[in-house]
């Protein structure tokens, strides 16, 4: 599936799991008050409900209200909250609605950390910004606002990279990149073939390519040829050729965020060596009592990287106690980024 990071969907009203988080956040800590109590206790509930359906969501949830603070927490509610709703258009209109009565209810004067809702006017700091009338537009204004008094609740987040810093460090470390966008077919040939990879490993998915409106995407999956049936490794990559470097560092800063593994499972940081501009390592674990397959029960590796206009992830597992593990798997992510690299600088 093309990740959503790679489509134009177009507005922050897309985003209605992050709006719901913090609407949830803000009335844990009540750092919220008076903003349409009928509305916002009815998404709330709904967010509540949704979290509660699955171990993941309700781990989310718990660690959400015991410190709605804390970005993490807030991430991977927010993770969990946004499958959901791409998943499921009931949940997406409900919400929705919801916010819009939030919104439609706010009477008199709300007050977020110095920041009011007063009559038809919305005022932050130095902004002021006049309530529509239409209810589209007033949903997309409760997201505005409330992302922003989120970054004002909790602190400025990277939801973007900085382009310009990104872009000076690259020139800097590469004086002589070439940094271009590739076309399907440059996408396809860059995906490794059984030769390019160290080991003995068979085709488990062939190499394909399907588009989306920003960034190509290619596919390819591998099994390890000398797998005994109790540990076959598996590896599997996912490329995304992009129209420039920035949307490349936005779709990193995605698939780093959201977390997507073959399991679903929550991960955790991995140490491991950069490669590329940007590159980032973490881990998940299978539990013997959590999978039918038991050839897939140990560690796995989830690494992402960023190559100019190609970003890239990669899962690789199980471990099971296969020497130098983490090697091969920083190996493979040093081949992708200078493939990458390579495919940029061929005409």
């Amino acid at each position: 599936m093309v990740p959503e990071w790679t489509r134009d969907t177009g507005g922050v009203v897309e985003d209605l799991a992050a709006v719901a988080i913090g609407v949830l956040a803000a009335t844990v800590t009540g750092t919220a008050t008076h903003f349409g109590q009928e509305g916002a206790s009815a998404v709330v509930q709904v967010v509540r409900e949704r979290l509660g359906s699955t171990r993941r969501g309700q781990t989310a949830l718990a660690e959400l209200e015991a410190a709605p603070d804390d970005q993490r927490a807030r991430g991977e509610a927010v993770t969990v909250l946004r499958r959901e709703v791409r998943e499921d258009p009931d949940l997406q209109r409900t919400l929705a609605m919801h916010l819009d009565t939030a919104m439609s209810q706010t009477t008199g004067s709300v007050t977020f950390h110095g920041s009011r809702v007063r009559g038809s006017q919305i005022a932050l700091g130095s902004i002021t910004i006049n309530k529509p009338a239409s209810t589209g537009a007033a949903v997309v204004l409760v997201a505005v606002v409330l992302v922003l008094v989120a970054l004002i609740i909790y602190g400025a987040v990277n939801l973007v990279p900085d382009a310009s810093a990104d872009s000076g460090d690259e020139k800097k470390a590469n004086p002589d990149t070439t940094v271009r966008a590739l076309s399907a077919a440059e996408t396809e040939r860059m995906l490794p073939g059984l030769s390019d990879l160290p080991g003995k490993w068979t085709v488990d998915r062939p190499p394909f390519v399907e588009g989306s409106s920003k960034c190509h995407a290619g596919h390819v999956d591998y099994r390890g040829a000398d797998g005994n049936g109790r540990s076959d490794v598996k590896l599997r990559f996912e490329v995304f050729a992009c129209p420039n470097a920035q949307t490349a560092g936005e779709g990193f800063a995605a698939l780093v965020k959201e977390q997507q593994n073959p399991a679903g499972y929550r991960e955790s940081p991995y140490p491991a060596k950069k490669w590329g501009d940007q590159s980032a390592m973490a881990s998940y674990t299978y539990e013997d009592s959590e999978l039918a397959d038991p050839s897939q029960v140990g560690q796995h590796l989830m690494a992402r990287a960023r190559a100019g206009t190609v970003v890239f992830q990669m899962h690789y597992g199980p471990n099971r106690d296969l020497p130098d593990f983490e090697q091969r798997a920083e190996e493979l992510v040093r081949m992708m980024c200078e493939r990458a690299r390579a495919a940029q600088a061929s005409s």
